[in-house]
């Protein structure tokens, strides 16, 4: 399969073709792949006295180096990103939650027919509050509502839709003419 040098394809078999490797991050050896590491340097790897990387695209994707209109800027050979991602309340939108609880309101069982109710409590019988002039206010009762965390701190997914395919580079081929 013919190629340029530093070509890099998808490729759909289980195998690299002749002159093509798979691009998984792999050392070479410089005194092997002259062509090879004239074009890819040290940007994916390597000491750039003995050996130089291959690019690793296995489990990603491939970005455009530079920057596009209201994009981040990219490295050539730089790595980003994540497959998955764990929220917290730093990244998550402002939002609110509603809170529901219940009153239950003690009683005793007397006739409810005391002048005075300040820090009692209601009646069961006899008239609701008191037969008198209101002249104070019954008990509080406290009423404590939470909000309660939820979740488990497990991390999402937020791989996109994907296809596994092999990416390969051309080892040995046509050497690229700077123009």
């Amino acid at each position: 399969m013919e190629g340029t040098i530093g070509e890099i394809r998808l490729f759909a078999a289980n195998f690299a073709p002749r002159d093509w490797s798979y691009c998984n991050g792999a050392l070479l050896a410089i005194s092997s792949n002259v062509a090879l590491f004239s074009i890819l340097g040290t940007t994916y790897g390597g000491d750039g006295k003995v050996t130089f990387g291959l690019p690793n695209l296995a489990g990603r994707s491939a970005v455009g180096a530079g920057q596009g209109p209201g994009l981040s800027y990219y490295d050539l050979g730089e790595k980003t990103g994540a497959n998955s991602t764990i929220l917290t309340l730093n990244n998550l939108p402002p939002h609110t939650h509603t809170a529901a609880g219940n009153i239950v309101i003690p009683a005793f069982s007397d006739g409810g027919d005391s002048g005075s109710p300040a820090n009692n409590i209601l009646a069961a019988v006899g008239s609701m509050y008191t037969s008198q002039a209101g002249d104070s206010t019954t008990k509080s009762t406290p009423l404590n509502i939470q909000v309660g965390v939820t979740g488990g701190s497990t991390p999402i997914t937020i791989t996109q839709p994907s296809l596994g395919m092999n990416y390969i580079i051309c080892l040995y081929g046509v050497f690229p003419s700077r123009s």
